[in-house]
């Protein structure tokens, strides 16, 4: 008997043994909320990588015909990211339209208020010795970096969607509401995110459509789409500026440069 007993602790010590543990396993592989998901993410030291198309297009009336413009982006690098927002940027970029002739990409590396902007065409026009453009944002904020989604927009999209399948959701809003801005006109926006197993944003589709506030507006209606997709969360990034040796302003370059630059790839209003 006492041997009966024996074996009967044994065998429980020993199923003890297997489900504790796998029990313990599962309660820790539980993922964090998105939001939580994503913040944890946003510290010094770590990046993800995007691959992004996005595309403006415009239908608009002119001499009683419908008319329409298209402009394109594809954008594919990485983003470093500083406390709680995206801090630098490393950014191979190209542009096209169906009205003209599709430029050469160029590269742009973005941080604090600066960009700096490079291709073979670029380079080649330049200075003797230097090969990239620095252009610095006018205000505070660098547009360069307003990649990706923040932690407030995530919340608001998952606020204003439903879970259409594991880890997939989709959601409307006003446009108004989801810029949070009342001035921002007549206009809806349409989401669509996708998560990993563990909550991270793998994928984001963000179409938005404005209209006119009036009969005055030269344009019928305006749609903003992009679809980025984020891969390689958690790790290790840094990106650097350009040596200052390698490094001309734009406001210095002359006339001549100016346009060979531009007809090189340099983005004509700038990288901002």
């Amino acid at each position: 008997m006492k041997l009966f007993f024996a074996g009967l602790v044994a065998t429980a010590a020993a199923v003890c043994t297997v489900a504790v543990p796998a029990q313990a396993a599962s309660v820790q592989a539980a993922p964090m909320n998105p939001v939580k998901a994503l913040k944890a993410q946003l510290v010094p030291g770590k990046g993800v990588k995007i691959n992004e198309s996005s595309g403006i297009t415009l239908d608009f009336t002119a001499d009683d015909q419908a008319m329409q413009v298209q402009v394109n982006t594809q954008t594919v690098g990485t983003l470093a990211f500083g406390k709680g927002n995206v801090a630098a940027a490393d950014l191979r970029i190209r542009m096209s339209s169906r009205q003209k002739e599709s430029k050469a990409p160029y590269r742009v590396i973005a941080e604090s208020r600066n960009a700096y902007v490079t291709n073979a065409g670029i380079a080649k026009a330049l200075p003797s010795g230097r090969s990239w453009i620095q252009s610095k944002a006018s205000g505070r904020e660098n547009a360069v970096l307003n990649m990706g989604i923040t932690p407030a927009e995530l919340q608001f999209m998952l606020d204003n969607a439903s879970e259409v399948a594991t880890g997939e959701y989709q959601g409307t809003a006003k446009l108004a509401d989801f810029r949070h801005d009342k001035s921002a006109g007549e206009g809806t926006v349409e989401f669509h995110l996708y998560f990993d197993g563990h909550n991270l944003l793998t994928r984001a589709v963000v179409d938005t459509t404005t209209y006119p506030d009036d009969d005055t507006t030269a344009y019928d209606q305006m749609v903003f789409h992009t679809d980025t997709k984020y891969s390689g969360w958690g790790a290790q990034v840094k990106i650097a500026a350009p040596a200052a040796g390698k490094v001309i302003s734009e406001n210095k370059l002359n006339a001549k440069t100016r346009k060979a630059v531009i007809k090189a790839g340099y983005p004509e209003s700038g990288p901002f």
